[in-house]
């Protein structure tokens, strides 16, 4: 009884990441994570159930999954996660300042992960930017290197152009 709660636990849990991977682009560590769970799981069925209950798990696994990522990407786009200032692409808006323009060369922290959006305090605002690059963790020193419209373009204060 103990290895089918093993089973369940994995195939949920590699679930479970692969939305998480859907729905934070840049990252790939949890849609990784979240399929060797996944092939973990079923090769744990197959092992102890044979091939029909190993193969009914990937079937379900796949089933589940793709559903899971759908559902999660329609929320993205119609539901409560598409009034996400992020996926709207829209800033903050920065009355005191000109143009979005007059924020380069200033320098802030990005408050949290920038995977590659994010929010930063620059020029004592907070505001969504984007880096450059990849990832850039919590309470990295930021300088702005351009805006593209609405877009704050960012990268870690110090790092080579």
């Amino acid at each position: 009884m103990p290895e089918i709660l093993v089973i369940i636990a994995c195939l949920a849990l590699g679930a479970g990441l692969i939305v998480l991977e859907a729905l934070t682009p840049g990252l790939s560590l949890p849609g990784l994570a979240g399929a060797a769970l996944l092939g973990v799981g079923t090769w744990l069925m197959w092992k102890n159930y044979g091939q029909t209950g190993g193969l009914i798990t990937l079937l379900a696994a796949l089933v589940f999954t793709s559903g899971a990522v759908v559902l999660s990407l329609k929320s993205a786009s119609s539901g409560r996660l598409s009034k996400s200032r992020i996926i709207l692409g829209k800033s903050t808006p920065v009355p005191e300042l000109d143009s979005e323009e007059s924020l380069v060369g200033l320098t802030g922290e990005a408050l949290t992960p920038l995977t590659p959006v994010g929010e930063a305090m620059i020029g004592g605002r907070r505001l969504d930017v984007l880096s450059e690059g990849g990832y850039i963790p919590k309470g990295t020193r930021l300088c702005v290197l351009r805006t593209e419209g609405k877009k704050i373009i960012v990268r870690p204060e110090g790092s080579e152009q």
